[in-house]
Order: structure tokens, then C-alpha cells, then sequence
């Protein structure tokens, strides 16, 4: 089936038309470029009402603009990921800034990870741990440019492995962040 677009005064699918109740085939009149053309021009003229009629819906309803939030990213996860991932890759720089200005804006947050991290190294540490062979593999990554990297995660939801010798590894830092703690050999 066709509609008539009034606006571009051509005939169209009616999947080209966005939804309006109050019209009796239960769709827009004008096509959805055209609309889109439509609110475009309406907000470049009333930009300054739009923004200030949006904080107020904003300001009133903060757990339901949340709520509106938390579905679409759950909705759109894949692609936003995929998105963000491809702006890190293309701005390189910028990510890195981004990163250390918020490593000095929140030493806190930071501070709790550390020491969580730590916390969990600790409890991961066994009695016969191999102190010196440990330092050794830790002084030669820094000379090298390599990371140190648990073969078994010390905290996954899964698995739990040791902090010791045995269960360490030298890998390249980016391939050893990709690795995350999500990943070790026989892993079912």
C-alpha cells in the first residue's frame, strides 16, 4: 500500500511514515525525511526553548530519563561498544588524555582499585610463594616493555588461580589489557 506525502508530494510505502494516533490511518502525514527535514528547521529557529523545555522534563523526571537511558544502552549495547571502540582506535591521544585526566580528577576511585586489586593478590598469594623468582620476572618486564600477566586470572567469576611463578607470564601491554581477566588456557 501507498500514502501521499503532502510535503514532498510524492506517493510512498507506508513503512516511510512515522506513527501519529491522532490521524485516522494511525500515521503521520508527511514522510519521515521530510519530518526529520521539518524538526531540523524548527530547532535551528527555537534551539534555545528546545534545550530549556528538555532540562525541565530532565529535571523533573531523573529516574525516568534514567530508566530511558539504561534500556537504550542495554537495547543498542553491541553497536555502542563497536562505536566506542572504533573512536578509541581513530583518537588514540585524546582516549589516553582521557584517561589521565580522570586517573587525577578521582585518585579515590583509583586508590579503591588499587588496593582491591591488592587485596585479592594477597589473598591469591600461597605460603610457598617464590619471592625472589617473582621479582626477577617483574624487573625484567620493566626493562623489556612487557606486562606481567596471571595465565589464570587471580579474580574471575569462574576460576581463581595463584599468584606464583608458575602462573605468570610476560605479554605485550595492549594484548595483555585485550586479555583481561576473562580468558586462560583449558578455559570451558
Amino acid at each position: 500500500m501507498m500514502k501521499f506525502c503532502y510535503k514532498c508530494n510524492e506517493n510512498k510505502p507506508l513503512d516511510a511514515f512515522g506513527k501519529n494516533k491522532s490521524k485516522k490511518d494511525g500515521l503521520s502525514t508527511e514522510c519521515k525525511p521530510c519530518k526529520r527535514q521539518q524538526d531540523k528547521q524548527y530547532y535551528a529557529k527555537n534551539a534555545n526553548n528546545v534545550k530549556e523545555t528538555v532540562a525541565k522534563y530532565r529535571n523533573a523526571n531523573p529516574e525516568k530519563v534514567c530508566q530511558i537511558k539504561k534500556e537504550w544502552y542495554l537495547d543498542n549495547k553491541p553497536k555502542t561498544r563497536a562505536s566506542a571502540r572504533k573512536w578509541k582506535q581513530a583518537n588514540k591521544e585524546k582516549h589516553y588524555e582521557s584517561l589521565k585526566r580522570y586517573r587525577i580528577t578521582n585518585p579515590d576511585k583509583r586508590n579503591f582499585l588499587t588496593a582491591k586489586y591488592r587485596s585479592v593478590k594477597l589473598n591469591a598469594t600461597p605460603l610457598w610463594f617464590e619471592k625472589d623468582q617473582i621479582r626477577i620476572v617483574y624487573k625484567k618486564a620493566k626493562e623489556w616493555g612487557f606486562a606481567v600477566d596471571h595465565i589464570v586470572p587471580l579474580k574471575c567469576e569462574i576460576v581463581c588461580g595463584l599468584h606464583c611463578w608458575a602462573n605468570l607470564q610476560l605479554l605485550d601491554p595492549s594484548l595483555n589489557s585485550s586479555k583481561s581477566n576473562k580468558h586462560w588456557p583449558d578455559m570451558p
